[in-house]
């Protein structure tokens, strides 16, 4: 939850990752004005193309987070839109503090404030989405290491991640049951060492064995792979808005080094970390540092952008419904 220690843990976190992008600048004498310059130069359809495909993925993002919740709290149901915006809150939150903070803490909060389900359900709910947002850069990480690093060819690279992606989907229809076991475990777990409890009541589990199905894993993970495809996409058109000479193919399997560290940072969206691993690993393409640095930047800047667009899009909707409502109450 936001509690005092959070706060604060977010304050130094951030500071560190402001640090980190000063010391990147001065190490790779790179000026700050330059990046700034590079942003009027954007590609106005492509910039639109970039920020309408995260709007995509914070949708998918939201859907998914919809299933979950409403499989294992059916009785308790709310519209697409309550999800989406607390998913929008979560990912421009999460710009500013740790993940697990500013993503996973609002998504509980949001559930367990509108009673959405019980603190035990929701946290679940949680933790069962989020294993997803892990699991699909886990898998492309073996083959696209080895490609960024010069040690396979591309056409290995594609059939190694694309043998990863279509072998899980076989191994969740098999094993869908110990997967659900170990995600249970976890979290009785992380709830016992919270609580520091010695014993904690499992009987839960036959039902979240019945709710977590075969089929519904299935669906929760492909839409888990076009979410992430979407991602992708997304950095892709970043490349072409901001005129970037860097290999698509590199931008492709970069990406799940990147956002599995991403999704391990102890800096707001691995501020400044994310940074450096971008410079690092184009500099793999002859990509120079000023071009990666700024590629980088803009990413994080449209995340920003998008995200706050959409939040505004949002205050703007309720601001007309509630002044639609209010016109009716006075007639």
């Amino acid at each position: 939850m936001l509690s005092r220690k959070n706060i604060i843990y977010s304050i130094l976190s951030l500071g560190l990752g402001l640090i980190l992008i000063w010391l990147i600048l001065k190490f790779t004498d790179v000026k700050f004005e330059e990046v700034i310059a590079s942003f009027y130069q954007l590609n106005p359809w492509y910039t639109s193309l970039a920020i309408i495909s995260l709007l995509i993925h914070i949708w998918f993002t939201a859907y998914k987070w919809n299933l979950v919740t409403h499989k294992l709290s059916p009785d308790r149901q709310q519209p697409l839109k309550f999800y989406l915006f607390y998913t929008t809150l979560g990912s421009l939150t999460m710009q500013f503090m740790p993940q697990y903070i500013g993503m996973v803490a609002v998504q509980n909060l949001a559930l367990r404030v509108h009673k959405v389900s019980s603190f035990s359900k929701s946290f679940l709910s949680v933790i069962y989405d989020q294993f997803f947002n892990f699991l699909i850069p886990l898998l492309l990480f073996p083959g696209s290491i080895l490609y960024v690093l010069g040690h396979t060819s591309l056409s290995l690279a594609i059939f190694a991640a694309s043998t990863a992606i279509i072998g899980t989907h076989f191994i969740i229809k098999k094993w869908h049951k110990p997967l659900i076991t170990f995600l249970i475990r976890a979290y009785s777990s992380l709830k016992r060492w919270k609580s520091k409890q010695k014993q904690l009541k499992d009987n839960s589990a036959p039902e979240n064995y019945e709710l977590l199905g075969r089929k519904f894993t299935l669906d929760l993970y492909w839409i888990s792979v076009i979410r992430y495809v979407v991602w992708i996409i997304r950095g892709i058109v970043v490349v072409l808005a901001g005129g970037f000479k860097i290999k698509l193919w590199a931008v492709v399997f970069i990406t799940p080094i990147v956002q599995l560290a991403m999704l391990l940072s102890f800096t707001p969206a691995n501020l400044g970390l994310m940074e450096l691993s971008w410079v690092g690993l184009l500099a793999l393409f002859q990509v120079p540092n000023a071009s990666a640095i700024e590629f980088a930047l803009l990413q994080r800047f449209l995340y920003v952008i998008s995200t706050a667009i959409a939040l505004f899009g949002f205050l703007f909707i309720w601001s007309i419904e509630h002044l639609f409502k209010f016109k009716i109450v006075r007639k």
